[in-house]
């Protein structure tokens, strides 16, 4: 199951588009959210081999949720933005990724006499 790395991936790349998408207007919003981006999306992507690298996010995504009050940006989309992302990315990144299993049966294994 690594569904949830990849929305933390998805999550990741909305960072990188949401200032321009979101019209943000503050600076320090605008290259928390590209630099977040490109961090949660790696930190993903590193977990799909290294699943203990999926805290990083816990981290990152706390860090977004507190941002918009140590960087000074309140108000608008990007405070909004990033306090449910922040928080999406947390979630998403305490959900273990559990190794595929697949039985496999061999032909005639059964006994139909």
């Amino acid at each position: 199951m690594t569904w949830p790395r990849w929305i933390n991936v998805a999550l990741g790349i909305w960072l990188l588009i949401a200032p321009a998408a979101l019209g943000y207007v503050d600076v320090y919003a605008v290259n928390n959210d590209r630099l977040l981006g490109i961090l949660i999306a790696a930190s993903a992507i590193a977990a799909l081999w290294a699943p203990k690298a999926r805290f990083v996010n816990v981290v990152l995504g706390a860090w977004l949720i507190i941002a918009p009050f140590v960087l000074g940006y309140f108000g608008g989309r990007a405070v909004v933005n990033d306090i449910v992302v922040g928080i999406a990315v947390a979630v998403f990144a305490f959900i273990p990724s559990r190794p595929v299993t697949h039985t496999t049966t061999t032909p005639g294994s059964g006994n139909f006499s």
